[in-house]
């Protein structure tokens, strides 16, 4: 099992993820690509809390189930 890298960063991604997806169906199984889209923002783009849920409302919207 491979240890979490960044708690701060995961932290950062989840209350992104509930603030602006909330309610939005996504599976199960694309949770960790949230999360990795989140990380990639983070790192690659130093995202500012702004731009971290503005991307990843984007991402979820390009991955949502259809009702």
């Amino acid at each position: 099992m491979r240890k979490r890298n960044n708690k701060a960063e995961d932290r950062e991604i989840d209350l992104a993820f509930r603030a602006t997806c909330s309610g939005i169906p996504i599976k199960l199984m694309d949770i960790p690509r949230v999360f990795a889209e989140g990380r990639r923002l983070l790192r690659e783009q130093n995202a500012d809390q702004a731009a971290l849920r503005a991307g990843i409302l984007a991402f979820v919207q390009q991955i949502t189930v259809s009702p």
